[in-house]
């Protein structure tokens, strides 16, 4: 398990897309598992809305075992992050980093963030806690955590952030059929107009074009750009 020192180096590992021009919004955007912002860096280069920072953190490596074998991978949380008491201290560490970006441009509606896969897990479960409210969330091919106590994972911005919901009807690692009942318990819970829920045919466990656009045109809606 990775130590509270190791996760306050966050940004000090992370890629850093700089504005081009003054900085007034920022973006954070998790990775899935077994990434890197290796695998994301280009696009967010191509997609980076003006006056906008993005940073692409990088988890820790950890143990996991795949198909019944170790293996030695960057991932958010362990297999042990099943429970609550081991799931929420990378949020703690995740919520300094956003306080961090926070700072840096002054108003908290001025940040997106956002993930794929186990990064959108990630994501999702920070954003609907955050004690500020944060510009918005964008949750692609991810699922909603700890369905069982949705209560307590809901803070008081949680009903107001707008959250962008992207994922394929034939993604087969996180099934789509599987996963919303978690989207239809967040729709009960007062999640209504702020949750926006993009479900595409023939797509798998990828964010295709489309969705992309999707991406741009919330940044765009979001920064009032």
């Amino acid at each position: 398990m990775s130590t509270p020192s190791s996760m306050k180096k966050l940004i000090d590992t992370a890629h850093i897309i700089e504005p081009m021009g003054t900085h007034l919004h920022s973006i954070i955007w998790f990775h899935g598992f077994g990434d890197s912002s290796e695998g994301c860096k280009d696009i967010f280069s191509q997609i980076q809305p003006p006056n906008t920072r993005i940073v692409l953190p990088n988890a820790p490596k950890r143990w996991h075992t795949i198909q019944g074998q170790q293996h030695f991978v960057q991932s958010w949380y362990g297999e042990e992050a099943a429970t609550v008491e081991h799931g929420l201290p990378i949020v703690k560490w995740i919520n300094e980093l956003i306080d961090g970006e926070i700072e840096l441009v002054k108003d908290s509606t001025q940040l997106i963030i956002g993930g794929f896969s186990q990064g959108a897990c990630l994501a999702l479960m920070t954003g609907l806690r955050f004690p500020k409210l944060l510009g918005g969330i964008i949750c692609c091919s991810g699922h909603v955590a700890y369905l069982d106590r949705i209560q307590e994972f809901l803070g008081e911005h949680a009903r107001q952030v707008p959250i962008l919901v992207l994922h394929g009807k034939d993604d087969d690692r996180i099934c789509w059929d599987e996963v919303k009942p978690g989207f239809d318990l967040l729709r009960q819970h007062g999640l209504q107009d702020n949750l926006q829920i993009v479900v595409e045919d023939r797509v798998g466990h990828i964010i295709s074009r489309r969705g992309f656009n999707q991406i741009i045109m919330f940044f765009v809606k979001q920064f009032k750009l």
